[in-house]
């Protein structure tokens, strides 16, 4: 088939920046991304995504956190997300129940309905 080229252009928000990782990663990352913000949430993001590490320190990105807990959600392999210790004060149960909805393996390390969790691919999702 044809290869036909788009240039998107979006601003450069932590949010939007987030998202476009996220749609890159699911969708083998050969595009060439450019504008990303420059900020520490877009790049937690991008060392993320770039390294799955088993223990995945989103520090205090809220927005990594729920991005990184839906997309590992679909995806291989067994994590651990934490951040800084105000991270884990924040609540994610009604993330977390909506995975586990769909089938996500998570487990709470600590406190019910907070970071850091554990969690597994869903059952029968491939890479």
């Amino acid at each position: 088939p044809a290869t036909t080229n788009y240039t998107v252009q979006l601003p450069a928000s932590k949010s939007i920046s987030n998202r476009v990782l996220v749609i890159h990663s699911l969708s083998g990352g050969n595009a060439t991304l450019h504008n990303l913000s420059d900020c520490d949430d877009t790049q937690v993001m991008i060392n993320a995504l770039r390294d799955m590490p088993e223990v995945i320190d989103i520090k205090a990105a809220g927005t990594a956190m729920r991005f990184m807990s839906a997309y590992l959600s679909v995806t291989e392999g067994e994590h651990v997300i934490t951040g800084t210790e105000r991270m884990k004060h924040r609540p994610i149960g009604v993330l977390v129940d909506a995975l586990r909805r769909l089938g996500a393996d998570i487990e709470y390390v600590g406190e019910q309905g907070y970071p850091p969790f554990q969690r597994k691919a869903i059952r029968g999702r491939n890479a």
